[in-house]
């Protein structure tokens, strides 16, 4: 019923950590700008995730229905139990199959949201900093 599994797109890479500079306005406005582009990574990440997941979802129903016609199948008197035996492992690895290729593009998106969370608090902090206000 399935081919091999599509590989979902690969996600936009993090961009890459302000550089120290000089000046601190200097410094302030990169993380601004680094935290923006990271902003819109995250964005695009959460779209394809949410769709990836949907297909998933779809994938793991026909998949159950797959199932379940060699459930019915092998329940007969005379049933090819080898076929039974062959179809499930085959449904089996393709379920693994996919639910890995979800798990690593979810993982990549709480890495994205992890560092999103450090450069907020970062930028927070130097935002405070800059205003002569002291964290508590």
């Amino acid at each position: 019923l399935f081919g091999p599994p599509k590989r979902p797109p690969a996600a936009p890479a993090a961009p890459e950590p302000p550089p120290v500079s000089e000046s601190p306005a200097e410094d302030f406005e990169e993380l601004a700008h680094a935290h923006d582009r990271l902003i819109g990574t995250i964005l695009a990440e959460e779209e394809t995730l949410i769709a990836t997941h949907r297909k998933h979802i779809d994938q793991m129903v026909e998949l159950i229905k797959e199932e379940m016609v060699h459930l019915n199948s092998v329940d007969r008197p005379g049933s090819d139990v080898d076929a039974y035996v062959h179809g499930l492992d085959r449904i089996l690895d393709t379920k693994a199959t996919f639910i890995n290729e979800l798990r690593s593009q979810l993982a990549v998106f709480k890495g994205h949201l992890a560092e999103e969370e450090r450069l907020s608090h970062q930028f927070q902090a130097r935002s405070m900093v800059a205003n002569g206000v002291r964290a508590a």
